[in-house]
């Protein structure tokens, strides 16, 4: 039996999960999230079906609910999630699918959290420091393993993060859910932007179009995942002031070419 793993990534960190989970599982397949939602045609999800995310806001990412809201699940007996997430705590992304899902008439199977190399560095710190780096690794690669067997045994585990149901309250979740499309006007390339046009490659929403050689952000889709700030070449895209002074982060088992979304 195939089990696909849809995922949503930013800088690679979901997107290593979720083929780590698949390699274990065997008989298994990556689909972009964005990509799928692409499609002319309704999505069908098999018989299993897995979704690694990371958490925004102790939240699901806008684009995540989306997707679910709009997957048939008909044909679907096991539901899995696997939540990456980094400094602080996890969150509420668990119980937030539980919901989504119990809406359409179904029931999660197991939830996990995972913690990896934080990359929001729009707030008050910066990237996770790089002595830490491989013990995150490292501990996240044993993580899918664990996972992977709970999945082929069909088991049954829901974790639970710290401040599961008022976390995402705490800091606005909503409040980022209602901005987060319109949230790139900070967005910004300095003049070292060389036209590569990368950026613009890697937004998995298509948010971003090159005008006379520069960055364009469109203020529709985004999802602040922070793709074109990280792998710019040139490190020339800013965030307002926030990002000047710091460090950029992308998964370092996952090649540009996994990240970029073109037809």
């Amino acid at each position: 039996m195939t089990t696909t793993l849809y995922y949503f990534t930013g800088t690679g960190n979901s997107l290593k999960m979720a083929k780590d989970i698949s390699q274990n599982l065997g008989n298994s397949e990556c689909v972009s999230i964005p990509k799928a939602l692409e499609q002319d045609q309704k999505i069908e999800a098999p018989e299993v079906m897995g979704i690694v995310f990371p958490v925004y806001y102790y939240g699901v990412p806008q684009i995540v609910r989306k997707f679910i809201e709009t997957v048939n699940l008909d044909k679907t007996k096991y539901i899995f999630v696997v939540v990456t997430f980094a400094k602080g705590l996890p969150g509420g992304a668990i119980s937030q699918i539980k919901k989504v899902l119990h809406l359409k008439g179904k029931e999660l199977s197991s939830g996990f959290y995972v913690r990896m190399v934080d990359n929001f560095i729009l707030w008050t710190w910066d990237v996770t420091s790089e002595k830490k780096h491989n013990s995150l690794h490292q501990n996240a690669e044993r993580k899918a393993e664990e996972i992977a067997q709970i999945v082929a045994e069909r088991g049954s585990k829901v974790e639970q993060g710290l401040m599961e149901h008022i976390g995402p309250f705490i800091l606005n979740y909503q409040g980022f859910l209602n901005k987060v499309n319109t949230g790139d006007k900070d967005f910004y390339s300095t003049e070292e932007c060389n036209s590569c046009g990368l950026c613009a490659k890697v937004c998995s929403v298509k948010n971003i179009k090159m005008v006379d050689g520069k960055p364009l952000w469109l203020s529709l889709t985004c999802q602040r995942c922070l793709a074109c700030l990280h792998l710019c070449p040139k490190k020339c895209i800013q965030f307002g002031e926030k990002t000047k002074k710091r460090k950029r982060y992308v998964n370092p088992f996952i090649k540009i070419n996994e990240l970029i979304n073109e037809d």
